[in-house]
């Protein structure tokens, strides 16, 4: 039933949403979506379920002492934090404070794809920067389109699906340029990690700049949505106005709290996935696969005329990967997730096997 009767954003009815995949990617090699492969480990997961108790599901969460918690291992106070389910809904927060429709975003294209949904969603007018034929984001270009009209920039950086990375000189030169416009800078640093570099040093210089990050890539808590926004209180208070009734659920601040108080887990992972993807990169390049490596954890492999083969390899032996690299020239490309040499070590058979290279 079609509901014309009602007011509503109409310009909502064009916004394009798919469905959930309805197969279950457990039991897989999952390197689609950069998550986590390994598991956390006995001793993690054992004092967990010591701390667990019916009061995590029974009672409301109790987010504020995390919050304190957090801003400690950060090196900031609780007022420069807002918690969220996740980077998603921490950039989504920036677009209630900031966009109404008509308004101008700028985004590097292609990205984080709720970037773009939430644009149609707030009707917004996108500005997209694209890539040279080397991959790198047309920094020049965006530079040049910052004006007063614009309401928010959103770069993800490292950037996915690219894993482009631009270094703070650059970043720096966006946020002062954009301040002079009086415009937030966004900075979703969701591979904080697996990159070393983070914009968080030019904070206290700049008030329009927003970081936001995620525990579902380096923490490897992507099923419990939990993230983080960090900006100078001034903003921070008006982003927290859009907090939700309680940011997270008490499980997801159980497992987040936890690994905060030994980060060493996520190191070890962090050093287990680099020296992966180093196995996965020399095996490639011994059977002539041209790489390019990210700060993050993935890599893209040409595959070239092999590629479809390879792809239905790995369907047979249940490794999920992303089949396309959506930048012009780079077609033949496939994004693999990386994690520890045991694991890649599958993905390595599976293209010996299939591949005929």
């Amino acid at each position: 039933m079609e509901l014309h009767f009602m007011k509503y954003k109409k310009w909502v009815e064009t916004v394009e949403r798919v469905r959930g995949d309805k197969e279950t990617r457990f039991h897989h090699v999952r390197l689609d979506k950069n998550e986590r492969l390994a598991y956390l480990g006995d001793d993690f997961w054992k004092g967990i379920m010591e701390k667990f108790t019916q009061e995590h599901v029974l009672a409301y969460p109790e987010v504020e002492p995390f919050y304190e918690k957090l801003a400690r291992f950060l090196g900031v106070t609780t007022e420069h934090l807002v918690v969220t389910a996740g980077s998603d809904f921490a950039i989504k927060t920036a677009f209630e404070l900031f966009v109404n429709p008509g308004d101008k975003v700028i985004f590097i294209d292609p990205t984080f794809a709720m970037v773009e949904v939430y644009c149609n969603l707030y009707n917004a007018e996108k500005i997209k920067i694209g890539y040279d034929d080397n991959l790198e984001p047309d920094i020049n270009s965006l530079m040049n389109t910052i004006s007063k009209d614009v309401a928010l920039v959103v770069i993800a950086n490292p950037n996915s699906p690219t894993g482009t990375y631009i270094d703070n000189e650059r970043i720096e030169k966006i946020i002062k340029k954009a301040f002079a416009s009086g415009i937030p800078v966004l900075i979703d640093e969701a591979y904080y990690g697996f990159c070393p570099y983070t914009a968080l040093d030019l904070l206290t210089a700049y008030p329009n700049l927003i970081i936001t990050r995620t525990f579902s890539k380096t923490a490897g808590l992507a099923g419990l949505r939990i993230g983080y926004i960090v900006a100078q209180p001034a903003m921070a208070k008006l982003l927290y106005k859009f907090r939700p009734m309680y940011e997270v659920n008490s499980i997801a601040v159980l497992f987040a709290s936890e690994l905060l108080n030994d980060w060493e887990i996520v190191n070890e992972y962090i050093k287990a996935t680099d020296e992966g993807k180093k196995y996965l990169i020399s095996e490639l390049s011994k059977l002539s696969i041209k790489i390019i490596d990210t700060f993050t954890n993935f890599i893209h492999a040409d595959f070239g005329v092999h590629k479809s083969k390879i792809l239905e390899g790995f369907r047979k032996d249940k490794i999920l990967v992303r089949s396309s690299l959506s930048v012009k020239g780079f077609e033949s490309y496939m994004r693999i997730s990386v994690g520890n040499t045991e694991e890649m070590k599958k993905v390595v058979k599976s293209i010996r096997k299939n591949g005929s290279i």
